[in-house]
């Protein structure tokens, strides 16, 4: 059969939230991917929660989705490894500390108590840090997972409800009639149903852009690796010296460095993402930052890529025309909003409103924002947007 009531375009992990609460809600959801289940950022994530106290418009959202994941495995059934030990930004030099100190003003504009404190402070809760650190902000929520797991575990979950998920199955096109959704066009034919959530990341763009719709939503390229075993080190979530460092249950170190290039995407195909000499950056930082990494193991290395828009924040939105239509994508920080942004999209295709608060996160805000954003954003190696 090909109708449906609810199409999710993406099998990543805000289109396998967004289909989990659909069909918990009683829709018949078929899930849609060019690749395999949760194969691109998903689970090559970090794996953290941000509170988004960088961005306060979507703190509200990301404090939601905290609460959401503080139940998650007991809700799937399935692990994710959320572990709730806090979050650390450090400084490693002066000019990252003026940076921090003028970040902790916008930080405060929220409701999280985040607390700006001293190197040795910094020390004492990880004493693996090294002495070049400075200060940072800290805050003892917050936390992180396991991108994998919980990609997994979103998956069987939908599963276990009787939803569908076909991989290797790439959207080419969003079929409309009369200003309404009507389904979608893939290689092996015509999917129909009159409610679509598109979930594709970048990939968004290139669906929506047929429709005279403009998302500015474009994918970048980070680098990351992960070391064997290692006795118990630290449980926060880390960001510092240009990367995102957190310890798994089993030991490893998971980290990654970036972004530093925007990736060119073709409809319906995956994006490249070669290893390059930057890898050898992000280790030389490591250690740096953390003195007992020099002498790891390290046990594989990838690349991938996170998706950024203008603002560096999500985008929820529902549109009017096409009638049906919603689409859903985070900038760099979507595994820890995917909770919340899954129940927001599902309910908006479902009852055309959310509890969740997405007020300021619609696609309305991009209105000014010209067709070559990009060209005017410039990376440099150990910035970290995660």
């Amino acid at each position: 059969m090909n109708n449906f009531d609810v199409i999710v375009v993406g099998a990543g992990i805000l289109g396998l939230s967004t289909a989990y609460h659909a069909q918990k809600a009683g829709a018949k959801v078929l899930v849609l991917d060019a690749g395999a289940t949760a194969y691109e950022a998903s689970s090559r994530a970090t794996g953290y929660l941000s509170l988004r106290g960088e961005t306060p418009a979507e703190s509200p959202l990301a404090q939601e989705a905290e609460k959401l994941w503080d139940g998650l495995d007991e809700e799937l059934g399935y692990p994710t490894e959320w572990t709730q030990k806090g979050r650390i930004w450090a400084a490693f030099n002066e000019r990252e500390l003026d940076e921090l100190k003028q970040l902790y003003g916008t930080f405060r504009k929220t409701n999280v108590p985040f607390e700006f404190l001293s190197g040795d402070d910094l020390r004492e809760m990880m004493p693996c840090l090294s002495e070049s650190c400075l200060g940072g902000i800290w805050t003892h929520r917050s936390g992180h997972a396991n991108p994998q797991r919980t990609s997994q575990a979103f998956a069987w979950a939908f599963n276990d409800r009787g939803g569908e998920i076909r991989e290797y199955t790439p959207v080419l096109e969003i079929l409309t009639e009369g200003g309404k959704a009507k389904g979608v066009r893939t290689l092996q034919g015509e999917l129909h149903s009159d409610k679509l959530a598109l979930c594709a990341a970048a990939h968004n763009t290139l669906l929506l852009e047929p429709l005279g719709i403009h998302f500015p939503l474009a994918p970048v390229r980070l680098e990351a690796l992960v070391t064997t075993p290692m006795p118990p080190l630290f449980e926060q979530a880390f960001i510092g010296n240009g990367l995102s460092i957190r310890q798994t249950k089993r030991g490893n170190l998971h980290m990654n460095g970036g972004p530093y290039e925007w990736v060119d995407l073709e409809i319906g195909k995956e994006a490249a993402k070669p290893n390059t000499q930057i890898v050898r950056n992000i280790l030389r930082r490591a250690i740096e930052t953390m003195p007992v990494l020099k002498g790891a193991q390290f046990l594989r290395s990838w690349a991938g890529i996170v998706d950024m828009a203008p603002d560096q924040m999500t985008t929820i939105h529902k549109f009017d025309s096409p009638e049906g239509l919603v689409t859903a994508a985070c900038s760099g920080h979507g595994f820890g909003m995917a909770p919340a942004v899954g129940i927001a999209v599902s309910e908006l295709l479902l009852k055309g409103e959310t509890r969740m608060p997405i007020d300021q996160l619609s696609l309305d805000r991009f209105n000014k924002v010209s067709t070559d954003w990009r060209a005017k954003r410039r990376w440099e190696a150990g910035q970290y947007n995660t």
